[in-house]
């Protein structure tokens, strides 16, 4: 059998021989087998054991007939008697529950090699499995040791798999305890990723909203408007400005420029009347502006124009960016003489003369795209 394929197994207790003899293993120190120990007979299993030579002294031979009996010799003064077997006048016996060694074998070991069972052990082991350390029915036979090292290899692989599982189980958590850990370590890593971008996406929005939409830290004061030679009003800074953006009252100015207006308080309607016009309900030659209060868009003419502010409502009256009108009405003048003082009147056509400009918005109207009529004579 090969020791390195089926794994370790017990140390050799001796091998049986054909003949009946068992070889000893030779132990480390210890003169060969052949040397000076004896082989012993190997006691097979159902024999009857050899009974044990007798101890008693061997019968004395027959007297002669004539002769003087044997005396003792005489005893010397001061000196007991020789005992052979101490205070016995015979032989010991065996004790209760002993054995008696057969002569030419090993003494017999009632409680294995390793001494007496403790108490309240058993003494029973697997089922079909034999135990030569243990003693009791001899020396067992070849087959019976194969089948012991057989089960105690089989054991051994067993006890392997055992650690080999265990040790599976063991790298499989370690493994889930490993991703975990990797697991949250990403978790905690986008969390404070979220953290600080949603801060910085914070802070960005508030620094722009407040430089662009927010009120500046110094208030502005009131505004002088001119508008003509003989009308000006003033009013308060937080009326003429919002967010930054000076505006102008369109209710006044359209007042001044002969613009009726029409329509509600929330969607308000001026328009500039043409040369040809006779009232205000117009003769589809004029020029219409819409404005929505809220709205950053104007419709001139159907046509849509952003604003540079929303529209605003401020006491019944329609206030617009003055932007809008340097950039969007014609016949207009906007001065600016102070920060403070703007002046608006009618452009004159000449330096010096009475004659003014045409009022009109700069947005014209869309015409239609003239249809092409197809003409097969047409030459081409």
């Amino acid at each position: 059998m090969n020791n390195k394929t089926y794994g370790s197994r017990p140390v050799s207790r001796g091998y049986v021989n054909t003949d009946g003899t068992v070889n000893r293993p030779r132990k480390q120190g210890m003169p060969p087998p052949g040397a000076s120990v004896p082989r012993h007979k190997a006691r097979t299993a159902g024999a009857s054991p050899v009974p044990p030579p007798s101890r008693r002294p061997a019968a004395a031979p027959p007297r002669k007939t004539g002769a003087a009996p044997p005396t003792r010799p005489p005893l010397q003064a001061g000196k007991a008697p020789a005992r052979p077997y101490g205070n016995r006048s015979t032989p010991p016996r065996p004790g209760a529950g002993q054995r008696r060694p057969v002569q030419g074998q090993r003494p017999i070991q009632t409680g294995g090699p390793r001494g007496p069972r403790p108490a309240g052990t058993s003494s029973v082991g697997r089922p079909g499995w034999i135990y030569p350390e243990r003693g009791g029915r001899g020396a067992p036979n070849r087959a019976e040791l194969d089948r012991y090292y057989r089960q105690r290899r089989q054991a051994e692989m067993q006890r392997a798999r055992q650690r080999q599982e265990a040790a599976r189980r063991e790298a499989l958590r370690q493994k889930k305890l490993r991703r975990k850990k990797l697991a949250a370590q990403v978790r905690g890593i986008l969390l404070r990723f979220a953290i600080v971008f949603f801060l910085v996406c914070g802070i960005s929005a508030g620094a722009y909203f407040s430089l662009f939409y927010g009120d500046s830290g110094e208030k502005p004061g009131a505004v002088t408007y001119s508008m003509g030679k003989d009308e000006s009003f003033e009013a308060d800074g937080a009326t003429a400005y919002y967010n930054g953006i000076l505006y102008v009252d369109f209710t006044r100015l359209a007042a001044l420029l002969d613009m009726p207006m029409a329509g509600s308080i929330h969607y308000m309607r001026f328009i500039i009347l043409s040369d040809e016009s006779s009232d205000s309900a117009g003769d589809g030659t004029e020029e219409i502006v819409l404005f929505t209060v809220g709205s950053f868009t104007a419709n001139i003419n159907g046509v849509n124009v952003n604003m540079a502010g929303p529209c605003r409502l401020a006491d019944t009256a329609i206030w617009v960016p003055l932007s809008f009108v340097e950039h969007y009405m014609a016949g207009v003048t906007v001065e600016h003489k102070k920060a403070d003082e703007i002046s608006l009147f009618r452009t004159p056509v000449e330096e010096g003369k009475e004659t003014l400009e045409p009022l009109s918005f700069r947005v014209k109207a869309q015409a239609p795209i003239a249809p092409v009529v197809y003409d097969p004579n047409a030459e081409g």
